[in-house]
């Protein structure tokens, strides 16, 4: 993932970054889902990352928009 301090600027680079990201919010929720199911931490395979990539789009996407809500109405003028 990106760690510079540098502002991501590109498209490309954010679609990449966005991409990782949902990949580590994708396995995080695999882990998550086993250990509480006793399965253990075992790899998990393509199709479960398929369909926990799902669910991590659907979180992100969400997340983006509450951002995108939250910096307009921090944009907007007069009092908070």
């Amino acid at each position: 993932m990106h760690v510079s301090p540098d502002p991501i600027t590109a498209p490309q680079q954010a679609a990449q970054e966005r991409d990782t990201l949902i990949e580590l919010m994708a396995r995080g929720l695999y882990c998550t889902a086993a250990g509480a199911l006793g399965d253990g931490h075992v790899e998990p395979n393509a199709e479960a990352i398929t369909k926990a990539k799902v669910v991590a789009d659907d979180y992100l996407a969400a997340y983006e928009e509450w951002l995108v809500k939250l910096a307009a109405g921090n944009a907007a003028p007069g009092p908070r």
